[in-house]
């Protein structure tokens, strides 16, 4: 996948001239050997590496202005939930799994749906709903509600990513029932953060694109899931919302199953797998 992403951290030419050395040169500096020496050593000790989150530090001191994302953003306060992957190499750049919980659920379902999607292959991020539902939350898709999330999401994997190797453009939402509206919203939103959305059984908004929406999202993909269940009626209105996404050049998959529960089942988690892992693995090759 090559559609960039605002949480990549791309730099133009010459911005390296706003940045403060130091201690980035000393740092270099110990890992270069004296003029006078004839002969290179080929070792050198990698605990004098910067860090990860010391690189991503660096990269959004060259970001530095006011136009700038990477600007010091306020922490979001909204309860979340992190998941990593077992085995965890922080060498690697994962893929990020932004979760959004069904209803009457909350962010702590991310430690049983993680599991059921990959083990090793993504770190995850589950934000709670914000209305009350029975023993849990739902969310709301008002205008309010949209921003606040948005502004939720961009504080919480700014500041994951810089505590863990995220891969920028490989990042995607994936959600259930009110989770799966609310992450459409979020796509339609900002289709320039994303690189698609995975909607099981929500209700989908069927609103015009902007030309800038439209242009953002063509080439996303979007994997929506109905029940053949005819009391629950929403194949008609996911058949609906997906011409509307393909006219404007969203690859659409989508999936249709007899189970209509308050949760995802095994088998949806793991198509969600082979969803992302057909995108990874074609943006590979």
């Amino acid at each position: 996948m090559t559609e960039r992403s605002f949480f990549n951290f791309d730099w133009e030419s010459g911005d390296s001239d706003r940045l403060d050395p130091t201690p980035w040169g000393r740092r270099f500096h110990d890992l270069t050997p004296p003029v006078e020496d004839s002969v290179l050593d080929g070792t050198f000790d990698e605990d004098q590496l910067p860090t990860h989150s010391e690189i991503i530090e660096l990269i959004e001191t060259l970001h530095a202005g006011e136009s700038s994302p990477f600007l010091p953003r306020p922490k979001s306060d909204r309860p979340h939930s992190v998941h990593l992957p077992e085995h965890y190499e922080a060498r690697y750049a994962y893929p990020l799994v932004v979760w959004f919980h069904g209803d009457g659920s909350s962010e702590e379902e991310l430690a049983s749906v993680m599991p059921n999607i990959s083990e090793r292959n993504y770190i995850g991020l589950a934000l709670r709903g914000d209305v009350r539902s029975g023993d849990g939350y739902r969310w709301s898709t008002t205008d309010e509600a949209v921003r606040e999330l948005i502004d939720d999401v961009e504080s919480l994997v700014l500041s994951l990513r810089r505590e863990r190797h995220i891969h920028s453009e490989r990042i995607y939402l994936a959600g259930f029932g009110s989770g799966a509206s609310a992450a459409m919203e979020l796509l339609l939103h900002k289709p320039e953060w994303f690189g698609g959305a995975a909607c099981f059984y929500g209700s989908l908004p069927l609103v015009p694109f902007s030309q800038r929406q439209a242009h953002e999202l063509r080439d996303k993909r979007v994997l929506l899931a109905a029940t053949t269940n005819a009391r629950s009626g929403n194949a008609r209105g996911l058949i609906a919302a997906g011409r509307l996404l393909n006219a404007s050049g969203v690859r659409i998959g989508t999936r249709f199953y007899q189970d209509y529960g308050t949760a995802p089942t095994v088998k949806m988690l793991s198509d969600i797998n082979h969803w992302l892992m057909d995108d990874v693995c074609s943006s590979v090759t």
